[in-house]
């Protein structure tokens, strides 16, 4: 607020001797101190606009369920208009909510890393968790929609994105949705999967605030590649479980076979800051036991191989 001073005139009256021939100089009159003029204070600067923190929220990516064998989640949100619709509710609620919202079309590398987990693991399980880490995502959301005459049904799912744990469940249903209007049937998921999320935003909270103390999640993934025996196998596995439990908070191991070793370790944040952090004291682990190859590293993914 600006403060506006006025200033006070004090009229001073110098009186001169009648008879005086001369004109003597004025003698300068002091105002006193009270009624002097006080200059105005500078207007007070704005603070600066600080922008919003958002690094104690998880970073989430939103794809849809699982479609059959050999569609992408990205192929279906590009070919149906009531997934794409879905995902971006989710995502505008997200947004708003000052989360770090991964997408699904920000990453043309996202087909090849999610191939290459595919051929290591030799698996044909639904791989959403590995495009959320492929992504840089801590958890993610998956969406899925029933349309029916006059109705119509959302269901939410988050999980975690390092080990694919189910956080929590949320549905939404709209019975005032008629008509066969495309466009119309779109809007009813839209309002059904907003009006889900604020329920499934406090367990992802919950999850969140809970596992932070923990340590900060990667999964590491690496292809045994090299020419090893049995023995040479055995021994490597062991020093590679020893040296993870020794660096890091906590290790969790999924798969450790002739050809992968594939684990969940908890890492002190003001030691290891990011993945390339936790990469390199793997590389220095491993030296004398076996070349490392670095294949992709994203923020919460080390795919390496061993040889």
């Amino acid at each position: 607020m600006r403060h506006f001073v006025t200033t006070l005139a004090l009229p001073i009256v110098l009186a001169a001797c009648a008879g005086s021939p001369e004109v003597e100089t004025e003698p300068t009159a002091e105002v006193p101190e009270a009624f002097q003029t006080a200059e105005a204070p500078e207007p007070a600067a704005e603070p600066a606009k600080q922008l919003p923190d958002n690094s104690s929220l998880p970073s989430i990516l939103v794809t849809p369920a699982q479609n059959g064998k050999g569609i992408s989640e990205l192929q279906v949100v590009q070919n149906n208009p009531m997934a794409r619709a879905m995902m971006e509710a989710v995502n505008e609620y997200l947004t708003k909510k000052l989360y770090d919202v991964k997408s699904l079309e920000g990453d043309a590398n996202l087909n090849s890393v999610v191939q290459m987990q595919n051929d290591i693991a030799e698996t044909d399980e639904d791989l959403s968790y590995l495009a959320s880490l492929a992504l840089g995502a801590d958890v993610y959301i998956k969406f899925s929609g029933n349309v029916k005459p006059g109705a119509i049904s959302v269901d939410l799912n988050a999980y975690e994105s390092s080990t694919a744990r189910l956080l929590g469940s949320e549905s939404a249903m709209d019975d005032d949705c008629g008509g066969n209007d495309q466009t119309a049937i779109a809007e009813c998921l839209h309002k059904a999967a907003r009006r889900a999320m604020p329920l499934l935003e406090k367990k992802i909270k919950a999850y969140w605030q809970k596992d932070l103390e923990q340590g900060s999640q990667y999964k590491v993934i690496m292809n045994i590649k090299g020419e090893f025996d049995e023995e040479e196998i055995e021994d490597l596995h062991d020093d590679i479980a020893a040296g993870l439990k020794k660096a890091f908070k906590r290790v969790n191991v999924n798969v450790m076979t002739a050809k992968t070793i594939d684990a969940i370790i908890y890492a002190d944040g003001n030691e290891f800051p990011d993945s390339q952090s936790v990469y390199s004291l793997i590389r220095g682990m491993l030296k004398g036991k076996g070349q490392t190859k670095k294949i992709n590293l994203t923020r919460k993914l080390i795919l390496m191989d061993i040889e």
